[in-house]
């Protein structure tokens, strides 16, 4: 049997596939979503950028930057400081003090466009797999902005699934699609994060718990 597609292309042609269509006809097939196959779990041989074992799990950390990434990163937030300075400037152009005025009223847009991208930035999940519950917590900052708590029972079942949550790209009725979800349940229970990450990244997340519960072989991991 040929080896399926990467899990977190998979997750891309099912999002453009949502653009494709109507909500009326994408909803009930991404309601359903992607499986995650025991053949994903071989996708762990090599570890994703930021990804840090622990003793009681993993955690994903978004903050690991190559030197291009981290170059573009800065241009676009100096760019907008740039902007919001440029635009403040225009309404206080005419006044005795321009350059305080404007800089006093960019201020506010300003520590928006610092916080933001960084706050998209110094993030982490962190997958905790306790005896009888699974624990997943986003860190901001390094401090607990969410968690989501699952009892365990004999079947954990794992995939990326619509819950509701859309993505601002153009669609047929009105700009919107269906953005994908880690979705794990266990019973009649059922916890959903993700949404806000990267497809490669909600794709890891998701093969790193299918693993533990599901795998059947360890992996063997690149040195």
């Amino acid at each position: 049997m040929d080896a399926p597609k990467p899990l977190a292309e998979q997750l891309a042609e099912c999002e453009v596939w949502c653009v494709q269509r109507s909500e009326k006809e994408y909803v009930p097939v991404a309601e359903k979503g992607l499986r995650i196959l025991p053949a994903h779990h071989a996708e762990l041989v090599k570890l994703f950028p930021g990804q840090e074992h622990r003793t009681e799990g993993w955690v994903l950390r978004a903050d690991v930057l190559g030197l291009g990434q981290l170059f573009l990163f800065v241009m676009m937030m100096l760019s907008g400081l740039g902007m919001a300075f440029v635009a403040s400037f225009r309404l206080v152009e005419r006044t005795e003090h321009p350059f305080l005025y404007a800089t006093m009223l960019a201020l506010l847009p300003s520590a928006a466009v610092i916080y933001f991208p960084l706050r998209l930035l110094l993030r982490s999940h962190e997958l905790i797999f306790g005896d009888d519950v699974l624990v997943v917590r986003r860190h901001v900052f390094r401090r607990l902005d969410a968690e989501w708590r699952l009892p365990v029972g004999d079947e954990v079942r794992v995939g990326l699934a619509y819950r509701g949550v859309h993505a601002r790209r153009p669609s047929k009725d009105g700009g919107h699609h269906a953005q994908l979800s880690v979705v794990v349940s266990s019973g009649e229970a059922e916890i959903v994060f993700g949404d806000d990450l990267e497809h490669a990244a909600r794709a890891r997340l998701a093969i790193l718990i299918d693993h533990h519960y599901n795998g059947t072989e360890a992996v063997a991991r690149e040195a």
